[in-house]
């Protein structure tokens, strides 16, 4: 069977780390892949990456290297960007 033929599990794992910011991210880039239908390994591979690495990123995993994640994010159509927390200001 081809990954053309199999859906994506609408299955939520548990979190790689305790950091609520990565978390956050790697829910919205795995949403986002999930609402386009493609699975891990078509995204990973659209992104240069291993499947085990955009998995970590989807579970909000330290040590990934910025460069990966913002790889994965172009081929979902997404942007990586900074805004102000004005929590902090």
């Amino acid at each position: 069977m081809t990954s053309a033929q199999h859906k994506p599990r609408n299955k939520q794992g548990k979190p790689a780390s305790d950091d609520p910011v990565l978390i956050a991210l790697g829910e919205q880039i795995a949403s986002r892949r999930r609402a386009s239908g493609r699975l891990q390994q078509d995204v990973a591979d659209a992104a240069g990456v291993s499947r085990s690495t955009l998995h970590t990123i989807e579970h909000g995993g330290a040590g990934v290297r910025w460069e990966k994640v913002v790889a994965v994010a172009d081929a979902l159509g997404l942007q990586v960007v900074f805004a102000e927390n004005r929590d902090h200001s």
